[in-house]
């Protein structure tokens, strides 16, 4: 194994061709050894497991890259049993590994199934799960939270009813759970709710100074991940230890990414920084409460200098000028920068001042989050050529967004010297590993088992308006429609647009006898479950349930999706990258929309014994000179652009199902 040992200055060998060959024969050594372990996991499940070639292939190649230390990004089809395609080399090849998804269900089967069933295969292999700090209950809030007889927010504000019943909910199961995460919780949680029970990292006075210290559920969980040799996080996580300078996570030499196609965007965001004018405001409620009536002038007129600043940002967004800052937008920045400063200070020097221990942690909260935001001011007045700083609405507010344009030098430079990383998803853009900073790597497409030619059937309308057109919104409900009747609901429809959704959702409803659940009405959770629940029901929704959404086919027999996911034009960072890219089309928007359209139309076959059809209602998809590229990566599905035949399908679909 390499040494990062300082003082190790033996240097590096040239490998002689001896040794070359050797580690070939280590590396098929422990293909094997992989494979045969697989053979004796999936032989111990319920009915001998599924005989899948496509497993054991993924297999062999992840353990000869975990044994050559070379990194390898895999295109795994739906179905090919990845999670254990590398979690079986992962957990014999004697280091610790960090798996890092990016979704919650995800990262849950891989916890509670998965790394525990190969765990129990494999002497020695301790299996962690770790998530960010805010995840975790405080004890030390709810300590002074649950001592109060009147339940209220840091800043004073009595809790509303439905919180605090919440919040007294939270407190009973304190007392019994062994976790303290936010997952374990049985029901939906207000986040204002949790927020009054959980810190930030920037917030957390440290195990040493916390008077729960000993018994911190975030820091035992970081014991816990500090003894493991299988860690689980969300990719979320990992970027945030890349930006502190690898000091969340324990040591590690492996990574996994699973979901890698996500990886990209998440390090941009994660790598950069946001500012919001309600950080601001925080501060100033936060450092009234600590400081007094002395710094009543500083904190009001910060609150009045954010108010300032967030109408200046809504006026710069308003006139679509997205990029960069306008010199008002500057002006403004350049006051808060200096009672941000001084209000920091102000803090510093009270946090020195002996107290109580709840005074400490009070303290703390105030001034972790006070310096945060001071960095983050000083980040935006100092740009680099690699980031972008834009505008983005989220929800009501308008915010600043920094992220990096091109997240690839600096994982060349802060991940990949040091660490070997596996990198694999259903879909993988043609451009994802440059864009990532790969150099030095193999890959390897492994197709999926399902037959897709004759269990389904890829749809696009013939004759149908333009997406850009007025007609094109009307065609979409008579097409929905007509298409959810002869399925008998079981649909998911998906769509690239909040508002599309809802109108389309409202215009449906008359048309249709079986329910329609619109995303937005329940919680995620609570949608999929009705939807699973109900083979009638329909469900609409947008970006986020493109992926990461498991449906059996009972309950799915139709997928449509209202047009082709690109990027819309305006978007800041997607027009950095065009500007960059030598074909900015091909380079930049068609392989985001590639992707994007792959994870919708899998979400149709999940299972050997599904069928259905998947309806795009764009005719690019059918008419474009690039299509050739999108049709690359989806299923070989049948494809058809009539109607009747697709109706006749469904209609012998629902006669088959109860």
């Amino acid at each position: 194994m390499r040494s990062f040992d300082p003082d190790d200055d033996a240097g590096e060998v040239e490998p002689s061709e001896d040794g070359v060959q050797l580690r070939e024969d280590l590396a098929d050594h422990e293909a094997h050894r992989a494979i045969a372990l697989l053979a004796r996991i999936t032989g111990d499940l319920p009915g001998g497991g599924e005989e899948r070639p496509g497993q054991r292939a993924m297999t062999a190649r992840v353990a000869h890259a975990v044994a050559r230390r070379r990194s390898l990004v895999v295109e795994a089809g739906t179905g090919i049993g990845k999670s254990l395609a590398y979690l079986v080399p992962a957990a014999l090849c004697g280091e610790r590994v960090v798996v890092a998804t990016a979704t919650r269900n995800l990262q849950d089967q891989l916890a509670t199934k998965d790394a525990p069933l190969v765990a129990a295969h494999v002497a020695g292999t301790r299996v962690a799960v770790l998530k960010g700090r805010q995840n975790y209950l405080c004890r030390q809030r709810a300590d002074v939270v649950g001592g109060g007889g009147q339940l209220s927010f840091e800043d004073g504000e009595p809790a509303p009813r439905g919180v605090a019943q919440q919040i007294r909910r939270i407190l009973r199961w304190s007392q019994d759970t062994t976790t303290g995460d936010r997952d374990d919780l049985d029901f939906e949680v207000d986040p204002r709710a949790w927020r009054s029970l959980s810190v930030t990292p920037q917030e957390c006075v440290g195990r040493a100074q916390c008077p729960q210290g000993d018994s911190c559920f975030a820091e035992l969980a970081r014991d816990r991940a500090n003894e493991s040799t299988l860690l689980i996080v969300n990719t979320h996580l990992y970027a945030a230890h890349l930006a502190s300078g690898a000091m969340l996570l324990p040591a590690h030499e492996l990574v996994i990414f699973d979901e890698a196609h996500d990886v990209p965007e998440i390090m941009a965001s994660l790598l950069g920084t946001s500012l919001s004018t309600a950080r601001l405001r925080a501060l100033a409620t936060s450092a009234r409460a600590l400081l007094g009536p002395d710094v009543a002038a500083r904190t009001g007129e910060l609150a009045t200098n954010a108010d300032r600043l967030a109408g200046t940002l809504e006026r710069q967004y308003e006139r679509g000028d997205l990029r960069g800052l306008d010199e008002s937008v500057v002006q403004e920045l350049s006051r808060t920068r200096e009672l941000v400063t001084d209000l920091v200070e102000r803090l510093r020097a009270l946090a020195g001042e002996s107290s109580s221990a709840e005074e400490r942690a009070r303290r703390a909260r105030a001034l972790g989050p006070a310096q945060h935001l001071a960095n983050d001011l000083l980040r935006l007045d100092d740009v680099d050529d690699d980031e972008l700083v834009f505008l983005a609405r989220r929800e009501r507010d308008v915010e600043i967004e920094l992220s990096l344009i091109d997240v690839g030098p600096r994982l060349a430079a802060d991940l990949w010297s040091h660490v070997t990383g596996v990198l694999t998803s259903a879909t993988i853009p043609d451009p994802l590993p440059a864009r990532l900073g790969l150099r030095d790597f193999d890959q390897v497409t492994v197709d999926s088992p399902f037959n897709y030619h004759d269990h389904a059937l890829l749809y696009v309308p013939a004759h149908f308006p333009a997406r850009n057109t007025d007609a094109a919104e009307p065609a979409i409900v008579e097409e929905l429609a007509t298409l959810i009747r002869a399925a008998g609901g079981r649909t998911l429809a998906l769509f690239t647009n909040r508002s599309v959704m809802n109108r389309v959702a409202d215009a449906i409803t008359p048309f249709l006898s079986t329910p329609i659940l619109v995303q937005g009405s329940l919680s995620r959770v609570r949608l999929i479950e009705q939807f699973r629940d109900d083979p009638a029901a329909s469900l609409f929704a947008v970006t986020s349930f493109w992926q990461g959404v498991d449906v059996p086919g009972h309950s799915l027999s139709l997928v449509t999706i209202d047009r082709l996911p690109f990027a819309i034009p305006h978007d800041p960072l997607a027009e950095a990258r065009r500007e960059r890219a030598a074909r900015p089309f091909y380079d930049v928007d068609l392989p985001r929309a590639t992707m994007l359209l792959a994870q919708g139309v899998g979400r149709l076959i999940r299972g050997v014994d599904d069928r259905g059809v998947v309806a795009v209602l764009d005719t690019r998809l059918a008419e474009a000179g690039y299509r050739s590229a999108l049709f690359r990566k989806l299923p070989p599905m049948a494809r058809t652009r009539d109607r009747a035949r697709v109706e006749a399908f469904l209609r012998e679909l629902a006669s088959e199902r109860p």
